[in-house]
Order: C-alpha cells, then sequence, then structure tokens
C-alpha cells in the first residue's frame, strides 16, 4: 500500500519542511555526508528492516508476507525514500531481516548488517548507540495476570514473571520488584505461548502488545496495574552514522501522522487495523489522533487543518 504520493498536499510539504528543522546537530552537521550504509539502501533498492518475532500490533506474519503496525510506518518510510531526489531508477523496496532476539536485531543495526528497526520502545541505553525516530506509540509496562495478582510489588513477590529478553519491560520489572522471579524469553511469540501452554502464568510487557494478544493468549488474565510501571516512546531505530537515514525516515511517519490526523481514508485504515477500535488494542480514533497531534505540534509545530 503507498500512504505517500509524489503529488503531496502543501499542508504535507509544511510539516517535511518542519520536520527537516527538529533534527538535533549532529544530524544537521552530518547531513551532507551520506554514509556507505545509507547508500546501499538507494544502490540496491532495499531497506533491511529488523523484525523481531511476530506478535500484534506491530508484525504479523502469513506465509512470506509480513504486516503491522510496524510495517504500516515502514511502508511509509519507504514511500518516502521513493520520492526523494537521490533515488535511483529503481524502486526501494522493504526486506524483513529476521531476528532471533531484541539484542541480536540492534546489534545487526549497529553493525550496519540491517537498516532500521520499528516498534522500538525507547531506552536511555539504547540512546547511547542508536537513534530514535519521531515515536508513532506510546507504550507502558505492565502485566498480564490471574485473578488475585493486582501487578503491585507485593502482588508479584516470590511469583514467577515471563519477560521478553532485553526488554524495556524486562529491567523495568526487575528494578521495581525485588522479590519476583523472572523467566526471559528471546522473542515476543515465544514469551506468549509460553502463556498461552500455562508455562508462566504472569507475562510482563508493553501494554499494546499485551493486550493485543490478551483474548488469544489469556482471555481469563487481567491487564494490571491500572497505571503502568513506565511510559515510553515507541518509534525506530537508525545506527547514529546514518543521519538522512534519520531525516527521511521522519519526514515520512510525520506524513503518516499527520495524514490520520487529517483524515486521510486510507491512512486511517491501514493505523485502526491494528490498534484502532475494532483491532484487538481497541483503541479510539480520538486516543490516537490525540497521542499523533502532540507528537506532530512538539517536534514540527503542527496545527492540524480546521
Amino acid at each position: 500500500m503507498r500512504l505517500i504520493h509524489k503529488a503531496a498536499t502543501g499542508l504535507l510539504a509544511l510539516s517535511t519542511i518542519a520536520l527537516v528543522g527538529c533534527q538535533n546537530e549532529t544530524t544537521e552537521a552530518n547531513n551532507s555526508t551520506e554514509s556507505s550504509s545509507e547508500a546501499n539502501v538507494y544502490d540496491s533498492g532495499k531497506l533491511r528492516a529488523v523484525v523481531i518475532g511476530d506478535a500484534l500490533p506491530m508484525v504479523k506474519k502469513e506465509g512470506d508476507n509480513y504486516d503491522g503496525l510496524s510495517f504500516v510506518v515502514l511502508e511509509a518510510i519507504r514511500d518516502q525514500i521513493n520520492v526523494s531526489p537521490k533515488k535511483k531508477d529503481k524502486e526501494v523496496s522493504i526486506e524483513p531481516v529476521a531476528a532471533g532476539s531484541a539484542r541480536e536485531g540492534l546489534d545487526m543495526i549497529r553493525s550496519g548488517a540491517a537498516d532500521i528497526a520499528c516498534g522500538v520502545a525507547f531506552t536511555w541505553e539504547r540512546q547511547r548507540s542508536l537513534t530514535y525516530t519521531l515515536p508513532f506509540s506510546v507504550g507502558g509496562v505492565r502485566l498480564l495476570a490471574p485473578d488475585g495478582i493486582d501487578g503491585t510489588p507485593d502482588s508479584l513477590s516470590g511469583k514467577k514473571v515471563g519477560v521478553v529478553k532485553d526488554s524495556m519491560a524486562a529491567t523495568v520489572l526487575a528494578e521495581s520488584v525485588d522479590d519476583a522471579k523472572f523467566q526471559f524469553f528471546d522473542t515476543p511469540d515465544q514469551a506468549l505461548a509460553a502463556l498461552k501452554d500455562g508455562n508462566v502464568e504472569i507475562l510482563g510487557g508493553d501494554s499494546l502488545w499485551l493486550r493485543a494478544n490478551q483474548a488469544e493468549t489469556a482471555p481469563e488474565a487481567a491487564l494490571v496495574p491500572d497505571r503502568p510501571y513506565a511510559r515510553s516512546g515507541v518509534g525506530c531505530v537508525v545506527a547514529d552514522t546514518t543521519p538522512h537515514l534519520l531525516n527521511i525516515s521522519n519526514l515520512g511517519i510525520g506524513r503518516l501522522l499527520s495524514g490520520y490526523i487529517n483524515d486521510d481514508d486510507g491512512v486511517r485504515s491501514a493505523i485502526n487495523t491494528w490498534i484502532g477500535t475494532d483491532s484487538t488494542v481497541g483503541l479510539k480514533d480520538e486516543q490516537i489522533n490525540r497521542f499523533f497531534t502532540i507528537v506532530l505540534s512538539t517536534a514540527a509545530e503542527f496545527n492540524p487543518q480546521s
């Protein structure tokens, strides 16, 4: 699905200009020098995107095809690359690169074996060696747990909690809950399978991920506590040596978010499929709209059309 067209509206063009201006000084200083990794995207015609597991709402795999909210965002970035003056004769396409764990996938980006990963929660540790785009979602650390466990540290004392290794949830819960025992899984789908099979009865993770998979894996469980342990923006990450890819990714995400705010039917449908009212996440249009407006108004002094 093509979400960004060459004939952009005046509003999107203005958003593009504003978003370019919001990059940090390091990015601006290096933007004139394209790294070999960035050149490879144009020369090869491939945007190599890390995929970790197969779990809603970010990723859904059917056969050899991938979909999900992360791929809606990747398609917007791909479309932005394909309207860039730097594009060669061939159209750039998305090439999924499977990773066995979060650490392995992010190391692929650091080493240049992959270009980008989307659906990554912000942490200060990751920010030290990777660069984040604008967020397109927000997550919070919560748990799926049976009756009698309200998700507070006291209720988790002595309990076994499943978490995805190297995830933000694993770090936050380990720091917040002194007496729990943690069982680590390499990928989100491994953790969900363990919950469904009864190998763990409590699973900690991102709120959107837990809610999206609750009905399928643990319909009797509750999403607790009422307030998350921590909240974090969720965006894409690129290597800090690829400033042009960071800029063009921000432009693609910015256009996607502004399209949703301004009632673009294609954009609304693509996003709502994964997190909207009729999805397993069940967010209202107004909730999504409000978050997107905050992101763009903060980054680009964006004002939606009246």
